[in-house]
């Protein structure tokens, strides 16, 4: 025998989540992250795939509630996008100085690119090259580091 859902049930809003956004209940996964993959042409499929603990039936009532409240949707979209791009260009008008390090990066970093769009733009499986050769230079550079494996063991403490 299948169990019934009330498809009501299955979004919420919650000022202490997101800022009362909807989200799929019992999740923290807001509406709009799902209509933002959804609008980057993935599929119900393919985003329950990527959120793994969610089920097909939730991505569905996501998508469901988008189509239903798409200016909400969209017009929240958007905030989030403006917010992203005045913190960025925030940060591009700070002089940051760089303080001298013990290793210098030779790989492509994520700050080598003008903006997150544009890093966010290249192909997955270049993302991920990046990402990982950026984790491989940190791990050698930690591992190397005798102040940190001072940290570490506890050494630094003076009793």
């Amino acid at each position: 025998m299948s169990t019934i859902t009330d498809i009501g049930t299955l979004i919420s809003r919650d000022p202490d989540i997101h800022g009362g956004c909807p989200i799929i209940a019992g999740t923290g996964v807001t509406v709009r992250r799902i209509a933002i993959w959804y609008k980057q042409s993935l599929s119900a499929e393919e985003i329950a795939d990527r959120i793994g603990h969610l089920t097909l039936t939730q991505v569905y009532a996501a998508l469901t509630y988008y189509h239903a409240n798409r200016d909400e949707i969209d017009a929240d979209i958007a905030a989030e996008a403006a917010e992203g791009d005045r913190i960025e260009a925030l940060n591009s008008q700070r002089k940051i100085q760089q303080q001298p390090t013990d290793i210098d990066l030779e790989v492509t970093t994520m700050a080598n690119y003008p903006s997150r769009r544009e890093f966010m733009q290249l192909p997955l499986e270049e993302r991920r090259i990046i990402l990982a050769k950026q984790a491989e230079v940190m791990l050698q550079h930690y591992q190397e580091d005798r102040e940190w494996q001072e940290l570490e063991a506890g050494d630094l403490i003076d009793y």
